[in-house]
Parts: C-alpha cells; structure tokens; sequence
C-alpha cells in the first residue's frame, strides 16, 4: 500500500467512527480554520491587531487561538466550520489562474460532498470527496482539505491533507502556500499560543510551533516517494510583532537510504552533501554523491502592526542554500508588503495591501556573498523535479524568476459579503529559460509580462454559500503582441438540512 494511501485511510477511518459516535446537538469549531478565504482571515486580522488572536501567519490557524464566543461564526467559505456542517459543494471555472493567491479560486471543474466532525475539544476533522472533471494532474477522485485530528494537552496529532499557508503575504508566500495541493500526511502542533509560565520563556510572549512529514507524488521525474518536511515557529515578543521561523525539506524517495538518522540529519541541517547519500559502494552514482543531496530551505518573516494606527508593515525571505556549512541563508528571494485597515469605511471592514515579490535568487539580498542568478530558485541539483508538487509550485505561484507588484482590496459589507480586489503587474520566467531540471517552467516557458485583474465576492443566500469570480490577463512573451485572456469561477455550497 503506498504510503499516502495509508495516511488517508486512517484519516478517514477515525472520521467515520467519530461522525457516527458524536452526538450533533450543538455547532461546535472544528481544531482549525482552514486557509482559502481571504474574507475570514481578513476579519481574524482585524482582531488580532486589537490584541484578541495571538498569532495569525500560520494557517491553518489553530481554534483554540479565537475568542470562545467568535469561534463558530468565524469560517472558511469553502469548508466545513463546524462539528454539524455537512452537505454538498460544487466548483466550475473558466481558464484558472496559475497565479494563486491566499483566496481559494477554482482549479477546475468539480463537485462533491463534505462534513465536519467534532468529539468535544478533543477531537475533530473534516471529511471532503470530490469528483474532478479537468484536473490538471489527472486525479479525478480527491480528498483535499480532508483531515482527522487528536489534542494531547496543548498539542494536536492530525493525519490528513490539509492546505498550508506560511508567512504574512497576502498575495503570495516564499515557503509555502495554498498554490499546489496539499500533501497527504502527519503533523503536530501546539493548540494554544498561550504565553508560557517558565519564566526563561516568558520574553517569547504567545508562541506556536507546527512540524509535519507529508508524502509527495507516488511518481516523480527525479525520485519515487519523495517525503516533504516542514518546521514553523511564530512568536510576539511585543504586542503587534510576530516574527515566523520556517524550514522544509525533500528528502528521501527511491534509492536514497530512509530512516530516523536521516530524518534527524535533516532536522540539524546537517550538510547536505552527507545526507541520504545514494548507495556508496556504487561507482555510478559517484556525480550524484558530489551533489547536495537534500533540497532545504529557510524563511525568516515578520508583520509589525504600528502601534494604534490602522497600518502595518511585512517581509519575509527565503533562502534557497541552507545546511551546518552555511547556517546564513543565501540566493534569497524576497517579499514585502504594506497594509491599510480599518472597521469604519462605508458602515463596513476594509483593508488595503500593496506587496512586493521577487522570486529570483539574490536578485535583491542583504548578503554581500549573493549574486543574482536566473534559473537557480525554486530548483535544486539533485531533487531536479524541483520545489514542486503535481506540477504546480509549493512556494509562491510565479515559481522562478518573477517579479509582482499587487495591489488589493478586501471589504465585507453590512451583509457580510466580502468582495475582493487584485491589481498585478507581473514579469514571469525573467531568465526565459524554459527547463533547469526534469520538469520545465510550469507558469511560463518564455520571459512574460502581464497585466492582471482579479475580482470576487463571497457570501450566503437563501442557505447557499457562495464564491464568484472574474479576471483578466493582458501581455504575454516580451516578444510577442500583447493578448487578453478571461477567466471566470464560482464556488457554491449548501448544507444538509
């Protein structure tokens, strides 16, 4: 049985037996929110810089971190929110975008049912099947946003597929982002931020840690089974500071040794060189030994929240070369945004961002070591498939080598709609090379400049809750005549009754 068989069977297994022992009387919050709407986390924001939700640049965000009385009205759009929300959803979409963002566009033509399932605040999940009519990589039948998950003291034990977002973009993040599709796999994590009572770390004020093991593609074109790790730790030392420590890993797969020693080399960064070496005793694979032998990677993010001001100021940076030899990251990718909120604009919630990405190693860098290289992010030497899941990019959606400058609004109204609005101007594949490793550019195979507009609404009628949205493209290759392309989505829900 494959490996991401195994972790949805058991998922699902557990689901099943909690839904079927768990008595609905009353809504209750399920462990977490799930990322994908841009509306929820916009209000979570809101809160958060009034100092009632501790920490907010990791999702999926833990429940327990919301206030009691706001935890069953704060929901994703998109999935379950509670521990009787059940019933059926439905995407349909014209040209996806490839350039994702936090929100949770449609990547395709699909629909299936789903549930949410609570065991007191010890337990909880969500259960999501879906039929997919024009997936791109092929998976008809998938289990996105499926999870089950077990709280041991302040820690929750979950097995599932969930989405992650990591860093405070809102447009885009270096490490990890919602952009491919979740990974089936294990995780653990703190179900509180609550300040801890040991005086050594009190300076630390709230504080989460997140770390998970996740299996990658079955196929890949450099290894078979490759495991995808990942470490967060977010902290607020002061009141409207938090500062987000990131690291992943690909590791192992077909022909590399596989065990605890190896899993320990790459939690200590030990110099990639030395970890999961290819059989040594074997002359051929000789090159290969004399290639890193493990793709990590490092983020370091911050978000300030000006003291009572309604604005607040984010960066984060990746470092593509990380291990015991280079403990400094270096070829760094940059991110940098600005935000504007307020809850009084037009009797409703409003937040305005402008963000800054650049996904080209050292292309802007505060190393004096760094030097600007094109075809470098995003690839490694061995894992030549690359920073990459089912074809689409695992950190920002650009994949290597672009640059996007986006301005966005966010507003809910009196009804609680929340409509959304993205401006971009994007310059794809800069280097123009289509194909590094194994698997070509999968944005764009030529260098490309674009104009983008993206705009939605989401919200509730008559018992549905809906997503809609349109957008444009305008550009295409520096060397050809400037083209318009539309797309258009809609995501439609409706519980149970």
């Amino acid at each position: 049985m494959h490996i991401s068989r195994l972790f949805l069977g058991v998922s699902l297994l557990t689901a099943a037996l909690a839904v079927g022992g768990v008595r609905p009387a009353n809504a209750q919050a399920l462990p977490f929110l799930a990322p994908g709407d841009a509306g929820l986390r916009h209000e979570v924001q809101l809160d958060a810089d009034n100092g009632e939700i501790p920490l907010t640049t990791t999702w999926p965000l833990p429940t327990f971190d919301v206030p009691a009385d706001q935890r069953d009205a704060l929901r994703n759009h998109n999935q379950p929110g509670s521990g009787t929300d059940a019933g059926w959803f439905m995407t349909a979409a014209r040209d996806p975008t490839k350039i994702r963002t936090f929100t949770d566009t449609a990547r395709n033509n699909s629909a299936g049912v789903q549930a949410g399932w609570a065991a007191s605040d010890y337990a909880g999940g969500a259960i999501r099947l879906s039929y997919n009519t024009n997936s791109a990589d092929g998976m008809k039948i998938q289990l996105d946003g499926t999870y089950a998950a077990w709280r041991f003291g302040n820690w929750w034990v979950t097995a599932g597929q969930q989405d992650r977002w990591w860093g405070p973009g809102w447009d885009s993040s270096l490490i990890l982002s919602s952009n491919a599709r979740p990974m089936p796999g294990i995780g653990l994590e703190r179900a509180s931020s609550q300040v801890e009572s040991w005086k050594g770390f009190r300076w630390l004020g709230p504080w989460h840690l997140v770390t998970f093991l996740n299996h990658m593609e079955n196929h890949r074109a450099d290894f078979n089974n490759t495991l995808f790790g990942g470490m967060r730790f977010t902290f607020a030392p002061a009141h409207g500071v938090e500062i987000g420590l990131s690291r992943t890993a690909e590791f192992c797969g077909q022909g590399h040794r596989c065990g605890p020693s190896t899993l320990f080399d790459v939690l200590i960064a030990k110099s990639n060189r030395r970890v999961n070496p290819i059989v040594d005793n074997d002359p051929s694979q000789a090159a290969l030994l004399a290639q890193k032998q493990s793709a990590q990677f490092i983020a370091t993010d911050v978000r300030w929240h000006i003291g009572d001001s309604p604005i607040a100021l984010y960066w984060q940076q990746l470092g593509m070369v990380f291990d015991d030899k280079n403990l400094r990251p270096r070829q760094t990718l940059q991110l940098a945004g600005l935000e504007f909120a307020s809850r009084s604009i037009l009797d409703g919630r409003f937040r305005g961002f402008i963000e800054l990405t650049d996904t080209a190693c050292g292309d802007v860098s505060f190393s004096k070591t760094d030097h600007a290289a094109y075809g470098c992010a995003y690839e490694k030497d061995t894992w030549r498939a690359g920073y990459r899941y089912r074809g689409r990019p695992i950190g920002d959606s650009m994949d290597r080598d672009g640059v996007r400058v986006t301005l966005g609004g966010l507003y809910t109204d009196t009804q609680a709609r929340n409509w959304e609005l993205r401006l971009r101007h994007l310059q794809l594949n800069r280097g123009n090379i289509a194909q590094v490793g194994l698997v070509p550019d999968p944005v764009s195979l030529v260098a490309a400049r674009l104009w983008n507009a993206e705009f939605d609404v989401a919200g509730d009628y008559k018992g549905f809750r809906y997503a809609i949205g349109v957008g444009g493209d305008h550009g295409g290759p520096v060397t050809e005549r400037a083209q318009f392309t539309a797309r258009a989505f809609v995501n439609l829900s409706h519980a149970w009754e």
